[in-house]
């Protein structure tokens, strides 16, 4: 295994590392061991074929199949990834990996680097757990999937860097490759983002406090809420309102554009709202932007070491994933308008 390249991100909960290996994941030495090993898959595809990551950890005494009889944690519902038990200790100490993250990619037709959005989501939901603080991934949806390597890298990269500076509780992020020509894509374009994001350190600090941007006004409350439940959640801050009008509430995102930049401006609403407000439904625990928002509210609150998130049960779900189930809530089902108007007067 060789290091190619290293980043630290800063943050304020310490420096993180994100590193760029040669060589193969699934041989890990003792100097790159790590928590957490992401393998992604078809759904419910596990076949240990020749040349995956899955083939390689079968022939060493791995099955992922099997894995997936007795999944510690499923979310394939929600973000199609689930979270193994422990593999053998006799596993672990020969292949320096304790659980396995699988990732189920979905169908070839879809854009690979799309998906790297819930790669993360995946990985950020376990990165709380104090026993997970390394993970190490592949270029993953670049092998059978057919993805193109440079583009998923490159949102994978940005991605990783964007999360460890909103603080997500892992101290190393290793990517590895195997491939030559993958190796030389992949170094380049992590040259490119270091050197990026090292500028735009240096330009931060350069940044005279008299230029500095004045603090956004900020809001007592972001509410997040799956879409179709719009007519709803209008009724709840109009209840909000009528409680208390001077109430500075950001539940509106249609004046946030689509694209790469989405997920920043919602952070940054997020970080500078007092509380964060989630109406929960079967709707809400499916949507990707719903769980970026609640992520960036679960950071902020892990980042403060204070309650920040509110959650109010609109429609039953019986999956809801534990991450977002383990907040007392006010009860509102089924859809029940006047509890949901009352739970509104009642927060505000």
């Amino acid at each position: 295994m060789e290091l190619l390249s290293q980043l630290t991100v800063h943050r304020t909960s310490g420096g993180a590392i994100i590193q760029l290996l040669l060589g193969d994941i699934t041989a890990l030495p003792e100097e790159y061991a790590v928590d957490l090993l992401v393998v992604s898959a078809f759904p419910g595809d596990y076949t240990p074929v020749d040349g995956t990551i899955i083939g390689s950890l079968h022939r060493k005494g791995i099955s992922v199949a099997s894995l997936a009889d007795h999944k510690e944690a499923d979310l394939t519902a929600q973000l199609g990834c689930w979270l193994s038990a422990p593999v053998d200790q006799d596993l672990q100490s020969r292949l320096h990996f304790e659980r396995i993250l699988c990732f189920e990619s979905g169908h070839l037709s879809a854009k690979p680097e799309e998906l790297v959005g819930n790669i993360f989501r995946c990985i950020n939901t376990f990165a709380f757990n104090e026993a997970v603080s390394s993970v190490a991934l592949p270029i993953v949806a670049t092998g059978n999937q057919r993805g193109e390597a440079g583009n998923v890298f490159a949102a994978l990269l940005d991605t990783a860097i964007f999360w460890l500076e909103n603080d997500l509780p892992l101290n190393v992020i290793r990517f590895c490759v195997i491939d030559g020509d993958d190796a030389d894509t992949a170094k380049n374009i992590f040259r490119e983002k270091r050197n990026a994001y090292q500028k735009k350190l240096a330009d931060t600090r350069d940044l005279a406090p008299a230029a500095a941007a004045p603090p956004p006004p900020g809001y007592d409350y972001f509410i997040s809420y799956a879409h179709v439940h719009t007519s709803e959640v209008e009724e709840f801050v109009k209840a909000m309102k009528e409680k208390n009008q001077g109430l500075r509430i950001f539940y509106d995102r249609s004046s946030i554009p689509a694209g790469g930049q989405w997920i920043r401006l919602i952070s940054d609403a997020i970080q500078q709202a007092e509380s964060v407000i989630y109406v929960l439904s079967p709707q809400y625990s499916k949507s990707d932007v719903c769980w970026d928002e609640f992520q960036c509210a679960k950071l902020k609150e892990y980042r403060l070491r204070k309650p920040v998130i509110k959650t109010v049960y609109l429609y039953s779900d019986k999956e809801l994933p534990p991450i977002m189930g383990i907040y007392s809530y006010i009860d509102c089902t089924e859809g029940d308008l006047q509890k949901f108007r009352s739970a509104a007067q009642q927060i505000s």
